[in-house]
C-alpha cells in the first residue's frame, strides 16, 4: 500500500473524470477522445459526430470525409484515426466570430515510421485565409496559407502522444509543443472574422492528398477570444496547468 501526505492533481492515481479537467479549462470547447463521445455509423463504423465535453459545436465529417474517418485504439489511446493521403477529417462550424484572437490545442499520437501532417486548421471565412498545424519530417509547423508568419519546432519521433498548444494575437503567433515555445510576429494580422476549426485536414477541398497524414488525435480544444501562451491572467494559467495535468495522466 502507499501512502502518501502530499495532495495530488485529479488524476494522478486514476485517470481525472472530463468534468473536473472542463472546470479548471474555464471557458473552452473540448473534443475529447472517448468512445461515447462519437457518433458512428453501425453498418460502417464511420465516425459521424464528435460531440464536445460541455458546450460548444459538434465536429462533423468534412465534404470528401465520406464514411472514411473512424476511431480507433492503440496501446489505451482512444481518438480519431487519420489515414495517410486519405481524407479522414472533421470540422466544427462557427466556433468563433473573431478568429483573429484564440488558442487552439491538440493531444496527438504519431505511430512510429508515420507523419501527422495536418493536425488542425482555423480556417476564417473573411480573407481566404487560414492557420495549420502540421507535422511531417520530424518538424512541427504552425503558418497561415497567405505566407504571414510561420513557426517550426524540432518534434523527433517519439512512441509518446504530444501536447500542442498555439495561441494567435492579431499579428502575434506563439506555440508551444511539449513545454518547448516559441514566439513570431507577422507583417499583417493573420486571420479576421468569424472560422471554423478543421480537425486532420485544412478545408473541404478534396484533393489535397499529400498534406493528410496518420495522426491518433486524442484530444482538440479551443478557447476563443483566449491567448493562453501570451496571457499572465490567473484563469489562463490554471487552463494551461489543466492541459498538461490532462496530458500527464490521461489513459486514452
Amino acid at each position: 500500500m502507499l501512502d502518501l501526505d502530499a495532495a495530488l492533481p485529479p488524476g494522478a492515481l486514476c485517470e481525472a473524470h472530463p468534468d473536473a479537467v472542463a472546470a479548471a479549462l474555464g471557458e473552452a470547447y473540448w473534443w475529447h477522445g472517448r468512445e461515447d463521445a462519437m457518433d458512428t455509423d453501425p453498418a460502417t463504423g464511420a465516425i459521424t459526430r464528435w460531440i464536445p465535453h460541455g458546450t460548444g459545436p459538434a465536429a462533423i465529417p468534412t465534404e470528401p470525409n465520406k464514411g472514411l474517418g473512424q476511431s480507433a485504439e492503440i496501446g489505451g489511446l482512444f481518438g480519431l484515426q487519420c489515414r495517410a493521403g486519405t481524407h479522414c477529417g472533421m470540422v466544427a462550424d462557427g466556433v468563433t466570430n473573431a478568429a483573429s484572437t484564440a488558442t487552439m490545442a491538440i493531444r496527438f499520437y504519431t505511430p512510429p515510421g508515420d507523419e501527422a501532417r495536418t493536425l488542425l486548421t482555423l480556417n476564417a471565412a473573411e480573407g481566404g485565409n487560414y492557420l495549420f498545424l502540421s507535422e511531417a519530417a520530424e518538424t512541427l509547423t504552425v503558418k497561415d496559407d497567405n505566407d504571414l508568419i510561420e513557426i517550426d519546432l524540432p518534434c523527433p519521433a517519439t512512441d509518446t502522444p504530444r501536447l500542442l498548444i498555439v495561441s494567435l494575437h492579431g499579428d502575434h503567433l506563439a506555440v508551444a509543443l511539449d513545454g518547448t515555445r516559441s514566439r513570431a510576429q507577422a507583417r499583417a494580422p493573420v486571420l479576421t472574422g468569424p472560422a471554423s476549426l478543421f480537425i486532420g485536414c485544412r478545408n473541404h477541398r478534396p484533393k489535397l492528398f499529400k498534406t493528410l497524414g496518420a495522426a491518433l488525435i486524442l484530444d482538440v480544444w479551443l478557447f476563443p477570444g483566449r491567448t493562453l501562451l501570451m496571457s499572465d491572467e490567473t484563469a489562463d494559467t490554471a487552463s494551461l496547468a489543466a492541459l498538461a495535468r490532462h496530458h500527464l495522466w490521461a489513459e486514452g
